[in-house]
């Protein structure tokens, strides 16, 4: 099943309220790596929030209803997520980690969200 902005939008949706620090995306994404971000995404991306809307993270579409999820912890490491969204059964349109990997520093970031989008 091929991945939409309709399904990039409602990830987004279900992945706000998340716990994590304030940040600026674009320095959390020139720590992924221009050339890391394109092949996970291929620039498809969009901003999780915490519950007072502040942004503390980015969530790149990685294709297959999944995503990879970035977030700055209060203690100034990340923690990286690949989620997938639900699309059929009982669970439909819900969110489902798939592996999660946390107390990631900066210079290990890119190598941790490429191994992220990896799930076959």
């Amino acid at each position: 099943m091929k991945a939409t902005k309709t399904d990039l939008s409602l990830m987004a949706l279900l992945c706000s309220d998340r716990e994590g620090r304030p940040c600026d995306t674009g320095e959390v994404l020139a720590q992924v790596g221009k050339m890391n971000f394109l092949a996970v995404c291929g620039g498809k991306w969009a901003k999780v929030y915490d519950s007072g809307m502040e942004t503390v993270g980015v969530l790149m579409l990685c294709g297959e209803s999944r995503a990879v999820e970035v977030v700055l912890d209060p203690w100034d490491t990340y923690t990286v997520r690949r989620v997938r969204l639900v699309t059929r059964g009982e669970l439909k349109g819900s969110i489902v980690v798939e592996s999660q990997v946390s107390d990631v520093y900066c210079d290990n970031l890119s190598e941790v969200v490429y191994s992220a989008s990896c799930w076959k």
